[in-house]
């Protein structure tokens, strides 16, 4: 009777494992993950995230929310996981991150033309600090691990000004309101591409994000995810890599292969 028992264990434990539909949370991004024309969603994350569930034996529904949100609900359990987010000590707490990177992508400083004299003696980020100017960064947006460190800086948190995701970041500075700002490299550049008027007003200066630091993790909920769960993504974003389907998937979404 024992014997039959411990075998009915083990069989439900694949079962317990495997059989979980994820709730996804994801804010809408350019080039990333957004909406089409017929409501579906597409973009680079979303090829991604079918290329990594395909390697897995779960199931996933995608629910559309700004990110402080995708962060609260995840924090309380009311969603599963998200993707390409930073692993921060403070997250740690409360979430899973795959060792694996989901995504790679870089972030830059975007300026103003018309005030590109202010920014002559800025190198790198933190030199902000030594400078007269204002730029804008979107509300809850870390971009990479050692960011909030730099936001320590009284100095250098003066220059930063939030915005919410419904602002358009161009139409904020070209406005007067701010002298650059921090976004993804390809969705700015492909942004500015999309709208003439912004692209001759308004330049890419500089990586803020060393090849290191452009690594992002998938992200899960302790209170839905176990870490058994987490290993079986691990295992297809490794697979994902190794590959080449990854290159693949980018190479769909290079902005400078067009320029």
């Amino acid at each position: 009777m024992v014997r039959i028992v411990v075998m009915l264990s083990l069989l439900l434990v694949p079962f317990s494992l495997f059989s979980k539909e994820f709730v996804i949370g994801l804010n809408e991004r350019d080039i990333y993950r957004h909406k089409d024309e017929e409501g579906n969603w597409a973009g680079k994350d979303i090829k991604l995230i079918e290329a990594v569930f395909r390697r897995t034996p779960y199931q996933y529904r995608i629910v559309s929310m700004p990110w402080a949100r995708v962060i609260k609900d995840l924090k309380k359990g009311d969603i599963d996981m998200t993707v390409a987010a930073t692993a921060l000590p403070e997250r740690k707490e409360f979430a899973y991150f795959t060792k694996n990177n989901f995504r790679y992508s870089h972030h830059m400083l975007f300026v103003n033309k018309a005030k590109l004299n202010l920014f002559e003696s800025v190198k790198q980020l933190s030199d902000l600090a030594e400078v007269d100017v204002v730029i804008a960064a979107l509300r809850g947006a870390i971009f990479y691990e050692s960011y909030p460190v730099l936001l320590q800086n009284k100095q250098f948190a003066r220059r930063i000004t939030y915005i919410s995701e419904e602002q358009n970041m161009s139409s904020f500075v070209l406005k007067g309101r701010a002298d650059g700002y921090i976004d993804s490299e390809l969705e700015g550049k492909y942004y500015l591409l999309s709208q003439p008027e912004y692209n001759k007003k308004i330049i890419p200066l500089f990586r803020i994000t060393s090849d290191e630091d452009a690594g992002s993790k998938l992200m899960f909920s302790k209170k839905r995810v176990s870490t058994e769960q987490v290993k079986v993504f691990d295992n297809a974003l490794k697979a994902l890599h190794k590959s080449g389907e990854y290159e693949e998937i980018s190479r769909l979404f290079d902005i400078d292969k067009n320029e």
